[in-house]
């Protein structure tokens, strides 16, 4: 009894086999043979359809035909790298990685599927040439991107970091503000931009004399003033600045001595005048 193996149809010369038999039937007469084909550090090269071949002086006999396929886990042979950019521009992501089978590329954004670029068709993923673009670049596409590449080896996965960087700016525009002495005033600039801008004030061009009156919220954006005194008034300014500018807004403020009152007046006629009392 001889024991052989094919590849593709080509007898396999000095491959390790291990051959063993048993008996089968309980007289002993009846013997049970096996072969195995060991196969080291597979490579590409051992991918094909495998056949042994058992022979007597009888003849031959073959078993069917299975075929060994080679999975090889992804790898990249390119990574997204960290971005920085500004508000309105491009940015260009690069991923691709090689396998087998070939891997199938896909993007996340934060751990999920949501891009806001994509939302609004400013995303585009070339499959050509392994890039991920977004065009007029925004605060919301600013997170973590993760390329993933996957088959039926595993998956293999690389993340970016993409940050938007925008000048300085005002949610909301500032108010002028009239009060009377004695009142409280409250003074918001409420500003964006990234990175976050940080907030100064100014009075009439020149630093802001902070007293037990005067009260920040967190990030300076609301400046509250107790108590108001007739010194109070005069044209407020605030600065917000970043790594890429400075912008300012300013508001007027006026303290008045005493409140106003409305009162009305009996015409001879009947009618009602309104007179301002300050």
């Amino acid at each position: 009894m001889t024991f052989a193996w094919k590849k593709d149809n080509e007898i396999l010369h000095g491959a390790e086999i291990e051959n063993f038999a048993h008996v089968r039937a309980r007289d002993g007469e009846v013997m049970e043979y096996t072969t195995i084909l060991h196969l080291r550090h597979v490579t590409f090269a051992d991918e094909g359809r495998y056949q042994c071949v058992i022979t007597n002086h009888f003849g031959s006999t073959y078993s069917n035909k299975t075929r060994l396929t080679v999975n090889v886990l992804p790898s990249f042979i390119k990574t997204p790298s960290d971005l920085t950019i500004r508000t309105g521009g491009k940015a260009r992501l690069e991923c691709a990685a090689e396998g087998h089978p070939a891997p199938q590329i896909a993007w996340q954004k934060d751990g999920g599927t949501d891009f806001p670029a994509a939302r609004e068709r400013r995303m585009h993923i070339m499959p050509d040439d392994d890039v991920l673009f977004i065009t007029n670049v925004k605060i919301d596409d600013m997170g973590v991107y993760s390329c993933t590449a996957q088959n039926s080896a595993g998956t293999v996965s690389a993340n970016a970091s993409l940050t938007v960087l925008e000048t300085p700016s005002l949610v909301h525009p500032l108010e002028d503000h009239t009060a009377a002495i004695g009142e409280t005033v409250a003074l918001q600039c409420k500003a964006t931009g990234s990175p976050p801008p940080r907030v100064t004030w100014l009075k009439d061009d020149g630093p802001l004399q902070i007293t037990e009156r005067h009260h920040y919220t967190r990030g300076n954006q609301l400046l509250i003033i107790q108590n108001a005194v007739l010194e109070d008034s005069g044209k407020y300014t605030c600065e917000m600045s970043n790594t890429l500018g400075t912008k300012r807004a300013y508001s007027h403020l006026k303290i008045m001595s005493s409140q106003a009152c409305v009162q009305q007046f009996p015409g001879k006629d009947g009618s009602m005048a309104v007179g301002i009392i300050v």
